[in-house]
């Protein structure tokens, strides 16, 4: 028989045995015999300062294409809006050379394609970010005023104003209606919208906005289709008396000197006369 003393000494005899091999040495110890490299902090620090390098050089060539797209290329590109996007985009391809180009070899040798592969990244929503400010207010107005609260018609008697929302860009009245009616509506924009030129027609002949008419007896009138009263430009259109049954179009082309081009938009709105059907008597 073996006592426990005896046994414990003799295995721990034979873990020192083995240890001695090379095969036990390194699977007991780390670095390069591992297949682990060795951590350099000074080169580490070296790639970090590239890394950096790299960042703010990117960002600055971003802002440069924005730059150059906003106040050189879009002035003269309303016509051919993909060119804004397409030549940004294609300078993902000009980042390698540009590094090249211009830092020193110290910065370059650190770069991979890993590098390349973030600097694309960082350029692409660098450059969305940057012609985002640049082409909204205050920098910019690429938008004609627009339609506030949707449109309707307003109809007085005896000094009320009843307002009817369109229904599919329509208002109906009835053959044979009295009284007065409004196709009213409203514009709003980043900038003032009363500086815009407004062309109204209705069944194709030109007419006047009449908002000053209804301001003049109940200027709340048109606050159903108005959302920002104190900004907005309100419009409203008579519709005549007497017309016979039919659809009539009515248009409002807006014009807006805007920057860096001439803003543009049209709204079109139907107004329906229903025949009345008169019930047979048979």
């Amino acid at each position: 028989m073996v006592d426990i003393n005896t046994a414990m000494a003799a295995a721990a005899g034979e873990r020192r045995n083995r240890s001695t091999g090379d095969k036990e040495r390194k699977k007991n110890r780390s670095g390069a015999d591992m297949g682990i490299e060795s951590f350099d902090p000074v080169k580490h620090v070296k790639k970090e300062k590239a890394d950096t390098v790299s960042m703010w050089l990117v960002i600055s060539f971003a802002l440069t294409v924005s730059l150059l797209m906003r106040y050189v290329a879009m002035p003269s590109a309303q016509n051919n809006a993909d060119m804004l996007w397409f030549i940004p985009m294609m300078g993902i391809f000009l980042l390698p050379s540009l590094h090249r180009a211009i830092l020193p070899e110290k910065f370059v040798e650190h770069y991979t394609k890993g590098t390349w592969f973030k600097a694309s990244f960082l350029h692409i929503f660098s450059w969305l970010a940057i012609t985002f400010l640049l082409t909204n207010a205050p920098f910019a107005d690429i938008v004609a005023p627009q339609v506030d609260e949707g449109w309707g018609m307003i109809s007085e008697e005896n000094g009320t104003y009843d307002f009817t929302k369109s229904s599919k860009d329509i208002v109906a009245l009835d053959e044979g209606y009295t009284g007065l009616h409004y196709v009213v509506l409203s514009f709003s924009d980043n900038y003032d919208p009363s500086d815009s030129n407004y062309k109204i027609t209705f069944a194709g002949d030109t007419v006047e906005n009449d908002w000053s008419d209804i301001e003049a007896e109940s200027p709340e009138a048109l606050d159903p289709v108005r959302a920002h009263k104190d900004i907005d430009y309100p419009v409203a259109i008579k519709i005549p008396d007497g017309l016979a049954a039919g659809t009539y179009d009515i248009v409002v082309e807006v014009t807006e000197d805007g920057d860096p081009w001439e803003n543009t938009r049209t709204v079109k709105m139907s107004v329906v006369i229903q025949e009345i059907v008169e019930e047979s008597t048979e």
